[in-house]
């Protein structure tokens, strides 16, 4: 399981890092780009599912954690990487207008660097 954990960790580690950085540099092009998608019939709707979707697996991965996998750290990555996906998916549905998107990606893309930080500085524990 410390192979996986290893593995997981680097994927949180890209895959923060990539989401982060556009939020962060590119905040008003890339709210537009959400806005434009949220117009969309079902995309208000289909984001508020995905939320709840997410939020999900974030309950699976925290009872597994007090369970069957014993506080292991790529457990407490996966619950903080499914927190920001389910809170994005679930304040874009909340607030589609351009300058509450705008804000949501530069603190998203924040607290997405930050977990890929976090998870880098983790990488010893595994």
């Amino acid at each position: 399981m410390a192979k996986f954990g290893h593995l997981y960790i680097w994927f949180v580690i890209i895959v923060a890092g990539i989401a982060g950085l556009p939020r962060l540099l590119l905040s008003r092009r890339f709210a537009e780009l959400q806005q434009a998608k949220l117009k969309q019939k079902n995309s208000i709707a289909r984001s508020r599912t995905m939320s709840l979707v997410v939020f999900i697996v974030v309950i699976i991965f925290t009872g597994m954690y007090f369970t069957r996998w014993r506080h292991e750290v790529w457990i407490e990555i996966a619950i903080a990487f499914s927190l920001l996906s389910a809170a994005e998916f679930f304040f874009q549905a909340q607030f589609p207008n351009l300058e509450a998107l705008i804000f949501q990606n530069r603190l998203l893309g924040i607290l997405y660097l930050g977990l890929s930080v976090a998870s880098y500085l983790m990488l010893s524990r595994v």
